[in-house]
């Protein structure tokens, strides 16, 4: 239970994704390693009084539990006669923090690295840091406009990300609270519609694709998570890539209406051109006007032009920091449970009832090598929720 407590307070991008969905893995049946997570029903409106029944449209999103890690360690029995620390607070300071620390960076770390990866919506630049809290106020913009829930929004910033806006609220007065925060702390820690700020090291850099030349639809109405793309031979398409389709624009999901910015998606494969085209695996899938589930107000046209990383000028090629605005319904975090052995000295295992991440410690002696084995293991999974309406990039520099 020490060793969760200090995990759980390391951790600042996995806290941010959506735990309701532990208790899938929690029965007492082995539910398989995957769980589908319904989508709520999307209607359409009736006009007049004829009965026009809708068909209902079972989506499902899947949450995977895949991630296994830990760490290890241990020591001989002249270790322990001669060397090993004695009391619960060496042990703590020697063992527990360490090895909690490491643990919570890889869990920060991994959720960091699915959530820029399965966001399509992007502000800023890359390669550049912000240096006006506009940008901030653009995705918090962008949650508006496609029916983010409120409030629960919390945006996580590489330290230079946060170096660069704090010195942009230099010419700022009020309110006075939070700017003497940020003058005593160096960073911002609310405010501009998100409840929390933090800074963290997790957070991912991106290289951009190269296209050598125009990169367009190569035929009319694609719909879908998968379109068919006119390119030159070799271009690269990189897994985390955004870009958008000339005349495609994103719809608020319950008004259907264009919010008047072109809709942006983001590759899930890494992908070569060849034979002059490729086919790109994107998400969100393109879903056209007639369906309850409409995310854009046209389906593409013939000979559309993409454009790569829309907002930076020369994208290819260039990287660039991933700082992340996240609502926590954006991203599902599922933490599962280990069999616990019995032949061992110490075998215990605990989970934490908010986030659903348990850990399990166990300890055996080998008696040919006379050491004793210690380890910690983690078991988890990530999937997607509601990215393109409650997740947004903020590019940055290195």
């Amino acid at each position: 239970m020490e060793s969760l407590r200090i995990l759980v307070n390391e951790l600042r991008v996995a806290e941010q994704f959506n735990t309701d969905y532990n208790q899938e893995f929690t029965k007492e049946f082995a539910v398989g390693e995957t769980v589908r997570v319904k989508n709520p029903q999307r209607f359409l409106i009736r006009d007049g009084l004829s009965y026009s029944p809708q068909p209902i449209n079972r989506n499902y999103t899947t949450v995977t539990v895949d991630q296994i890690f830990g760490v290890d360690f241990e020591w001989d029995s002249v270790d322990a006669a001669l060397k090993q620390e004695r009391g619960e607070e060496a042990i703590r300071r020697e063992y527990l923090k360490p090895a909690m620390a490491q643990i919570a960076q890889e869990i920060d770390s991994r959720a960091a690295l699915w959530a820029y990866q399965n966001t399509n919506n992007i502000v800023g630049v890359l390669g550049t840091n912000p240096t006006s809290v506009q940008v901030i106020n653009q995705a918090r913009a962008r949650m508006q406009q496609k029916a983010c829930p409120p409030g629960d929004k919390r945006v996580i910033l590489t330290s230079n990300m946060q170096v660069s806006l704090s010195n942009a609220q230099a010419t700022i007065f009020n309110p006075t609270t939070v700017i003497s925060e940020t003058y005593r702390d160096g960073l911002i820690n609310t405010g501009y519609g998100f409840r929390d700020w933090y800074e963290s090291q997790s957070l991912y850099q991106h290289t951009a694709g190269t296209w050598a030349g125009t990169v367009e639809m190569n035929s009319a109405g694609q719909a879908g998570g998968s379109i068919t793309v006119t390119a030159t031979n070799g271009d690269t398409f990189f897994k985390g890539d955004v870009f958008n389709i000339a005349g495609v624009y994103a719809v608020n999901p319950s008004t259907r209406r264009s919010t008047g910015v072109l809709q942006e998606f983001v590759i899930l494969q890494d992908t070569v051109a060849a034979g002059g085209a490729a086919t790109l695996s994107i998400s969100p899938a393109i879903v056209g006007p007639g369906s309850q589930y409409q995310n854009v107000d046209s389906l593409p046209a013939n000979g559309a032009d993409l454009t790569l990383f829309p907002g930076t000028a020369s994208p290819n090629g260039k990287i660039g920091m991933n700082g992340l605005a996240l609502h926590r319904d954006a991203f599902a975090l599922v933490g599962v449970k280990l069999e616990k052995p019995t032949a061992a000295e110490i075998s215990v295992q605990s989970r934490d009832p908010k986030t659903g991440i348990a850990i399990r410690f166990v300890r055996m002696f080998d008696p040919q090598q006379s050491k004793m084995i210690n380890r910690f293991d983690v078991l988890l999974g990530f999937g997607n929720l509601y990215p393109d309406s409650c997740a947004v990039r903020v590019l940055g520099g290195l």
